[in-house]
């Protein structure tokens, strides 16, 4: 054999030599921005991360953490971005996640809770993807739509729940698909922290419960860990229900609004806004007609084997009709109708050029979210971002669903 023959072909070695420089330079931009967002003092932390580990930290101590007062003053001491306190309204089964997060210093809690649900995200959409029947080997088309989502960013930019929520719905459909009834239960817990945006979910596992054993099961699963939840945030403070309970029905104090005084996100709450007198009623309006419908439909054309197609459109429709509360971040749950719609495009089930006019939509809307991060006019005018993707998302709800890949 000649010594030419055992020659690399030309350009052989450039390409990964190049590509390991690439991957090396975007690593080290990676850690100097982290170091940067982590430690340097004259950047803000995330507002939403702070009632998170401020809520932690005094449940921990068997303080209050529904005080405006006390969570104020260690957000102000820890690089708060406000002038008033971020406020943890979840239920106190909810601080059975804070408390962890609580127990570890700031900047390692800033870490594990927002790269933590960041990385979630990304596997959370790889999962989606693979469940909607998409190929195994183009994991890489839910991990860059899911890393290309504006609420994701927005996620990432205030440390909400948006990823612990979506753990919460793909772990009930993963294990719902195993036929672990009671993990399933235990994931779909979760969804728990925010209970307005999963009315309809709600409602459909309740009438599984009556209608089918594995129903049952699962919502015996959820809550089991609800219970357990609820347990360890009341012995920590015994009077954390009466203390949650003041404060969500109080007017506000000095340190933070009221609830009926946020502007939320959502068409009913710009129909509020434009009614005489702002009644908070008219924001439940679309809850109240819709809830009882879904009630009957699920009765008659439900059951616990139609989530894992049903949850393309109940998880939409939740997030529209949520009377309060539905934040830019929350709209990370509409990346499981996304991607799901995404593997079938992917999978051939429609032409050509009806996938790019999905990728248009999609990327217009992504871009509309970034002009609004960038530019800051208030939350009040995301309020188009949900019903949009909503309405691409809806729209394919009921087309053919191709075979999963193997």
């Amino acid at each position: 054999m000649s010594s030419a023959s055992l020659a690399p072909p030309a350009g052989g070695l450039a390409r990964p030599a190049l590509s390991a420089v690439a991957a090396a330079a975007v690593l080290v931009l990676a850690v100097r921005v982290a170091d940067t967002y982590l430690n340097d003092p004259s950047v803000p932390r995330p507002h939403d991360f702070l009632q998170v580990w401020s809520a932690g930290r005094l449940a921990l101590s068997g303080g209050n953490p529904y005080d405006g007062e006390a969570m104020y003053r260690l957000q102000l001491a820890n690089r708060s971005p406000s002038s008033y306190a971020s406020m943890m309204w979840v239920p106190p089964w909810g601080l059975a996640l804070a408390i962890p997060v609580g127990a570890l210093s700031v900047g390692a809690a800033q870490a594990l809770w927002v790269f933590g649900q960041f990385a979630a995200v990304v596997v959370g959409a790889v999962l989606v993807w693979r469940m909607a029947g998409g190929a195994a080997g183009r994991w890489w088309v839910p991990a860059a739509l899911a890393v290309g989502f504006g609420p994701l960013w927005w996620q990432t930019y205030y440390g909400q729940y948006g990823g612990v929520l979506l753990v919460g719905v793909v772990g009930f459909l993963l294990a719902h698909r195993a036929g672990r009834p009671g993990l399933a239960g235990a994931f779909a817990a979760l969804t728990a922290l925010k209970p307005h945006l999963f009315l309809l979910f709600a409602v459909g596992l309740g009438i599984d419960a009556l209608r089918s054993p594995f129903g049952r099961r699962v919502v015996l699963g959820g809550l089991a860990a609800l219970g357990a939840a609820a347990a360890a945030a009341t012995a920590a403070n015994p009077d954390v229900w009466r203390e949650y309970l003041a404060a969500v029905g109080g007017p506000g104090s000095p340190y933070y609004p009221s609830l009926s005084v946020w502007f939320n996100p959502t068409v009913q709450a710009w129909a509020r806004y434009c009614t005489p007198g702002q009644p908070m009623w008219v924001q439940f309006v679309p809850a109240a007609v819709a809830v009882p419908w879904f009630a009957v439909y699920w009765w008659r054309r439900g059951g616990p084997d139609r989530w894992p197609a049903a949850m393309l459109w109940v998880l939409p429709a939740g997030l529209l009709l949520a009377p309060y509360g539905s934040w830019p971040s929350d709209l990370t749950l509409l990346l499981v109708p996304v991607v799901a719609v995404a593997a079938r495009a992917d999978a051939g089930g429609w032409a050509v050029q009806g996938r790019w006019v999905l990728l248009g939509a999609y990327a217009a809307a992504n871009l509309g979210v970034a002009v609004l991060m960038v530019v800051y006019t208030g939350t009040a005018h995301y309020a188009w971002v949900g019903p949009v993707i909503c309405a691409c998302a809806l729209w394919v709800a009921d087309k053919p669903r191709p075979e999963p890949a193997r």
